[in-house]
This record gives C-alpha cells, structure tokens and sequence, in this order.
C-alpha cells in the first residue's frame, strides 16, 4: 500500500508538472511573461528565480499553477504591456489556456506508442455498454471480473481477468449472450476456451454450471464484465497509433458520460452517472490493486492523463474549458468580460467543483468500505 501511495502521488505529479508546463511553454513562446512556474501549493518548500521566472515546488502536491503578468487585469493597467497576458489578442490567450490539455494529451500518445508498440499494436479496453470504436480492429470478448470462493469456477481453475473465448466452440460478443448459453446449459457439462487478460497461452476449462447456485451467485460463481481488443494491423495505423488509441479513448469516454447522462434520465435516478465517477481514493485503490509493473504504471498514467485532459477541457467556469467559453464571449463582443463578473462566475463555479470533489470523495470511501 505504502508503494501504491508513492506510485500515486507520482502520477500526480507527473500530470501536474506536464498540464502546467503546457501552459508555460506556450505562455513563453507567445511572449507572456510567467512570473511563477510552481507545482504544489504553498507553503513553498523550494523556490529559485531564474531570468523573469519564479520556480517553486508547495507542500501541498495536488495541484499547481502558473502565473501569469496581468492575467488579471481589473483596471487595465497591462493592456498596452506587450509581455502581458492581458495585452494578447484573445486567439493567443486561448492559445495558451489550451496549452495544458494539450500537454496531457501528448503525453498519453506518447505513452501509448510505447505501451502498443510493445504490444503488437493491440490493446484491451473494459466496456461499460455496447460501443465501437473509430479506429483499429475490434473484437469484443467476456470477461471474468471475479470468482467466488468454494464456487464451481475456482475449483476448475477460472480466474479473475480471465477471458472467455469460446464456450463449446460458440463465440461470446458481450456477457449477456454468455449468461443466456450458461442458463441453457445447468447441470451440463460445457467446455469454455479461456486465456488471462495478462497471457497468450490458451486453455480448455470443463465445468458443470450448477442447476442451484448458493444464494447471491450465478451458476459458475462469477462476476461478468465485457472486454474489447482493439488492434492497429495497417501500416498507417500502426504510424498513427498513439494519437488513433488516444481519440479512440477521448471518444469512447465523452460517449460513455453520454450513455450514462441518458440512462440516469431514463431511470430519473442519479445513481448510474454517478457510480461511474471516481475521485483519487478510487485511483489509489486501483493502483494498490494492480501489479506493480512499468507497463501498468505507464498504462495508468496515460488513462489519467486524457481523463485530466477531457475533465478540463469540459466548458465550466473554474477550468480551461470554462476560460475559453469567457474568450469566446469577448471575441463575438469585441470587448471582455468585466473582471468582477467573470471572477464572481469562477469563484461560485470553484465552491460547487469543491463541494462536488467532497460529495466523490465521500462516495469513494462508501464504495471502498
């Protein structure tokens, strides 16, 4: 667990330092002047100024910032300065307010030419309902996500993570068709064609599902879940393939938020919108879970890192997203926001972002305990 915490506040960091850097590079780049570059949140525990720039690590590590000279500019006093944010036409300051979402998602191509060039170009992404990606090849397979104890599962030797390719050489596209095979056949014996999510080597399971399970069990003693292998065969995919896996994911989670946003609707319960939402201690959790290799840490990051990306760019005040909604308004007026009204805006949009950060990190400790 120990390790885990410092695996975690690693990523952290990690993300932290790229979204921030983002923001800086084109900051300098575009001539603004950043009059501190710190990760963390004060008090400060090292500080060095080089050249116009302040460098400071906080104590505090969830977080960090930039600032800019005359990003906030109440009486005009910058907008003639050419090194001032202020000064900037507004398509250079969305510039640089991009910067940060940018920078994470760089990092995840990155990341993921290295993860899927190690891989043969394929990857495996959990599905939470039936969906199809845009890019590369996909095949969908069962997947188990836990087995019982004493249950007819573990005594054959089925795992969790296992993946369910055939069951008497019948292929499975999501868990509902397995359940309906495994219903018709209680009290049979079957054969289910497996593999670990983890390993290449295939295995044949003979089972009898049971006609009458214990209490609160299935008839093989398992939880479901339904897997995609999502594989980059072409020459052009595979030369693509860390921006094609990092659009296919971007694209699958403003597709799930979606889903799930309707289906809440539809139940008029909040319940399945947010029971997909996880804060740090969920991540935590997962990162005490997983196996501690290079290729996890690495995956992990990478998904962190988009999901940062998609979370900031979202059009609420308080965010990046929310900044460029203020510039897009001063572009079509020809003139700003009043200072004291978008700062009203961002500071009421921060409580409800906290207030909401709270309400998930309240869940997460009933989910984990």
């Amino acid at each position: 667990m120990i390790f885990a915490i410092f695996v975690f506040i690693l990523i952290l960091s990690v993300l932290i330092f790229v979204h921030e850097f983002g923001h800086f590079i084109l900051a300098k780049k575009t001539g603004v002047k950043v009059e501190e570059f710190c990760i963390g949140f004060p008090p400060r525990i090292w500080k060095k100024k080089k050249g116009e720039t302040l460098y400071s690590i906080g104590a505090i590590p969830f977080g960090g910032f930039n600032k800019l000279y005359g990003e906030i500019d109440e009486q005009n006093k910058y907008i003639n300065d050419p090194k001032s944010f202020a000064a900037k036409p507004p398509r250079v300051r969305a510039l640089i307010v991009c910067g940060g979402v940018a920078a994470n998602i760089l990092l995840a191509v990155i990341v993921f030419y290295f993860l899927l060039g190690f891989s043969g170009f394929q990857s495996q992404q959990s599905l939470l309902y039936d969906y199809q990606f845009p890019f590369g090849e996909q095949q969908n397979f069962v997947m188990i996500s836990a087995v019982a104890e004493n249950s007819s599962a573990e005594k054959m030797g089925i795992n969790a993570q296992d993946i369910v390719i055939k069951g008497n050489g019948t292929e499975f596209s999501n868990s509902e068709e397995f359940i309906s095979f495994i219903g018709k056949h209680k009290g049979e014996e079957i054969t289910l064609r497996v593999k670990n999510l983890f390993k290449e080597e295939e295995r044949n399971i003979n089972i009898t599902p049971r006609a009458e399970p214990p209490e609160g069990e299935g008839a093989l003693g398992v939880a479901l879940g339904d897997i995609a292998q999502i594989s980059y065969p072409g020459l052009l995919e595979k030369a693509a393939v860390g921006f094609l896996h990092s659009f296919n994911i971007l694209h699958y989670s403003c597709s799930g938020l979606g889903h799930l946003t309707k289906l809440s609707f539809q139940k008029g319960d909040i319940e399945p919108l947010s029971s997909s939402v996880g804060g740090p201690l969920i991540i935590l959790k997962i990162a005490s879970t997983m196996e501690m290799s290079l290729e996890n840490i690495l995956r992990l990051l990478a998904f962190i890192s988009l999901a940062l990306a998609f979370f900031n760019i979202l059009p609420i005040p308080a965010l990046d997203g929310g900044k460029l909604v203020f510039l897009g308004i001063e572009a079509i007026r020809k003139k700003p926001v009043p200072v004291k009204i978008e700062q009203n805006i961002t500071v009421f949009f921060f409580g409800l972002l906290i207030l909401l950060m709270i309400l998930v990190t309240f869940k997460d400790i009933q989910r984990l305990f």
